[in-house]
């Protein structure tokens, strides 16, 4: 019974990476193909192993791989010869950011002191 429930996971951690594939690479035919290679002979890899925890792990790092996909791969078309498009997915791509400053010479040498102190000041950016 529990290898059924083992390999319903396995199947529904693989179709969950497939799913991410599918949306990270739209429209892009040679790295559709590419990672559906990849992941298809990941997992076949790896089929032979029955030790519950190196599963578990590994179910860990599929869905962290599915993860990594949605959220960090852009698609970056050429246009021309240096100029670029990126498209991006509003439902995957949009988070929150903390906005860069520029900080002045003697902001930083004081914040890097402090770093090397090892004051660690919670919530709070070097520039606040």
């Amino acid at each position: 019974m529990a290898s059924n429930e083992v390999r319903k996971k396995v199947l529904n951690i693989f179709k969950q990476v497939h799913k991410a594939r599918l949306m990270c690479f739209k429209n892009d035919n040679h790295m559709l193909t590419a990672s559906k290679h990849q992941i298809n002979e990941e997992f076949k890899k790896n089929k032979t192993i029955s030790d519950p925890v190196t599963i578990q792990n590994l179910l860990t790092f599929a869905q962290d791989v599915e993860h990594e996909l949605l959220t960090q791969v852009l698609q970056v078309e050429k246009i021309e010869e240096k100029r670029f498009k990126l498209n991006i997915d509003p439902e995957r791509h949009t988070h929150e950011n903390i906005p860069y400053v520029e900080l002045d010479d003697e902001t930083y040498k004081k914040w890097k002191e402090e770093k090397k102190k090892g004051s660690k000041i919670k919530n709070k950016c070097c520039c606040d």
